[in-house]
């Protein structure tokens, strides 16, 4: 096949599913052999050198490009197997994924797959749809009740069970759904719809219905004001209005509702009247200090009990036990672009915190959040505690989050009772379970709650998940290791060239160190830090660009960056935490180091003494 022209690769491919077999006026069951042919006719029929006139010129590489693109991809047996089965479009999807190594029978069910992916992608770029059902379940009875026989005498633990499950039912049945679109450039429309359905507990009102409709529009003035107004498409309920003002370090955001009476009270107030003032608040974050992650947040308004002042201080921080680099001290951490998968999945986490008080009469209370997001496991720990007046609350829950999909718990325990809420997520269609377990005071019921879910979830992650990963790991050394020997030939043939190179250097300071009786490298090698299963061969020998760079019985390499970079130095495997070991004399003495490779390295040094 010839090479690819630039301008041929640029042509929009037609809608037509059968366009390029139009171009060379062939059947779809056309031999390779008379592609070929047909492409070598036309090829030649509209060269653009074989014309002189610019008009006839400019037509005919219009024809040549499209013979060309034509040829390119029926010349080519996936490409024409993905064009025959999906036209355009499954050219597209040869681009998201590596085709050439799966079976013929796998073809077509992974090509279609990729098409179904594609078109949820794009329903989701144009509306953004989430939805959600909840469905609320009252399992009190478990452990609130003590049933009776019929002759008064207290049932066994087994049959007063079996009554209280009679007794479990679904309280609250709830259905959400949100759509979102771009109407102009700089605005958004949002629609949100709900229907509530559930029975209220100790009550005779029975069972309610909550329908509502909400209809919110955001604009975005410039890259740091941008305005939101929501309102009741189903009643006459007035208008939310949101302001946010982003600056560089703070972020000020104005809200208010306007009701329909606040708006006729200059109509319908009488003398001696209450004067209704809109709910309003006002919010500013900002960060404390300079290059630190910590914020501090202060919340003033006017609620329907009377004024409200909150107060919160937050901050995050990334922590990565591998130490792949190390950063500057003015530098906040911040995530690997990219790295190799640890046995643990533990060793690259965010914690945050976040510790306030609210100044709201019975309301006010102090509350404080902790929360772990381990990236590589993509589960995210969080414990909530809130101390008010009245009562103490508490929550504990983790979230496990993949591509298309999350699953999460959490318990929490006040004065009003035991809640266990389990959510599932697909795809932006969220399935909620609130189970109230107690609707009393319960510290035992939510803390075996608590504790046996987890216990066995440490206990998958023990015997399941850190095998498994163990075993992703070994893979990917193995396969760095044959990439290096099969696809880095150049850089290894580069490498050997690079030590050629520094021999004669190497060996002129050796001789010079060793008349002396100074520092003289007996081996050096640059690899992953860690001699753990699947390391082996991925170590570099760098003992000649290392004693070339020995000057007067001393070596000094910077810190703050790899050594990667040195002449005669290459990364075996990247992602992956390396070290300098170095086993040297000097004064006739042996000394070995071991240095993380973004440290700097100063030798001769008496702790690397060899007793």
């Amino acid at each position: 096949m010839p090479g690819t022209d630039s301008a041929a690769a640029a042509q929009p491919i037609p809608a037509d599913d059968e366009y390029f077999y139009s171009v060379l006026n062939l059947p779809k069951s056309a031999s390779d052999h008379e592609i070929r042919e047909r492409y070598r006719q036309l090829s030649i029929v509209f060269h653009p050198d074989k014309q002189t006139d610019d008009r006839r010129k400019e037509a005919a590489t219009e024809r040549f490009l499209e013979v060309q693109k034509a040829y390119e991809v029926l010349s080519d047996p996936v490409t024409r197997r993905a064009y025959d089965i999906l036209g355009p479009e499954g050219l597209l999807l040869l681009q998201s994924a590596d085709f050439r190594h799966l079976a013929e029978e796998d073809f077509e069910r992974e090509l279609r797959r990729q098409q179904r992916e594609l078109v949820r992608q794009r329903v989701d770029q144009a509306v953004h749809p989430r939805g959600s059902l909840t469905i609320g379940l009252d399992a009190s009875p478990i452990f609130d009740y003590e049933y009776e026989g019929q002759d008064g005498s207290q049932l066994s633990r087994w049959q007063n069970l079996q009554a209280a499950l009679g007794d479990v039912r679904r309280d609250t049945f709830g259905v959400r759904h949100r759509v979102q679109t771009q109407v102009r450039n700089k605005t958004w429309l949002t629609l949100s719809s709900r229907l509530t359905m559930g029975s209220r507990p100790n009550s005779r009102q029975g069972s309610y219905i909550k329908p509502l409709l909400m209809g919110t529009v955001r604009h975005q003035f410039s890259p740091r004001i941008d305005f939101e107004a929501t309102t009741n498409l189903l009643a006459v309920s007035g208008v939310s209005l949101k302001g946010t003002y982003r600056a560089a370090d703070y972020t000020l955001t104005c809200q208010t509702g306007l009701h329909p009476a606040v708006l006729l009270q200059p109509f319908t107030h009488r003398k001696g009247d209450a004067l209704l003032l809109p709910a309003g608040t006002v919010s500013l974050a900002r960060q404390l200090f300079p290059k630190s992650p910590m914020q501090g947040v202060l919340e003033i308004g006017m609620t329907a009990i009377g004024p409200k002042i909150s107060a919160a201080v937050t901050s995050s921080a990334f922590h990565d036990s591998l130490d792949i680099g190390e950063l500057h001290d003015d530098e906040p951490s911040e995530p690997s672009a990219f790295r190799a998968p640890s046995v643990s999945g533990l060793a690259f986490y965010t914690s945050e915190w976040q510790f306030g008080f609210d100044l709201a009469g019975p309301a006010s209370g102090l509350n404080g959040r902790y929360g772990l997001s381990f990236h590589e496991l993509g589960v995210h720990l969080q414990a909530v505690m809130r101390l008010g007046l009245a009562e103490l609350m508490w929550l504990f829950g983790g979230e496990w989050r993949g591509n298309n999909a999350a699953v999460g718990a959490n318990v929490s325990a006040s004065t009003g009772g035991v809640t266990l809420r389990v959510d599932a997520t697909y795809f932006g269609q969220t399935l909620t379970l609130p189970i109230v377990l107690s609707r009393e005071h319960n510290n035992s019921l939510a803390f075996w709650t608590a504790v046996l879910p987890s216990t066995a979830l440490a206990l998958v992650y023990y015997f399941r998940v850190r095998p498994r990963r163990r075993k992703q790991r070994i893979q990917f050394l193995h396969d760095a290791r044959r990439q290096l020997r099969e696809e880095k030939s150049e850089l290894l043939r580069q490498w050997k060239e690079t030590v050629s190179l520094l021999q004669d250097t190497a060996q002129r300071h050796m001789r010079t160190e060793e008349t002396c009786d100074g520092l003289v490298i007996l081996e050096a090698r640059y690899g992953p830090s860690g001699q753990e299963e699947g390391t082996e061969g991925l170590e570099v020998d760098v003992t000649v660009p290392v004693q070339a760079l020995v000057n007067s019985s001393q070596l000094y390499i910077p810190g703050k960056r790899s050594k990667a970079g040195i002449p005669g130095f290459y990364d075996p495997v990247a992602g992956v935490p390396k070290a300098l070991r170095i086993r040297y004399k000097f004064r006739g003495r042996m000394h070995y180091a071991e240095i993380p490779d973004y440290m700097p390295v100063v030798l001769p040094l008496k702790d690397h003494l060899v007793e």
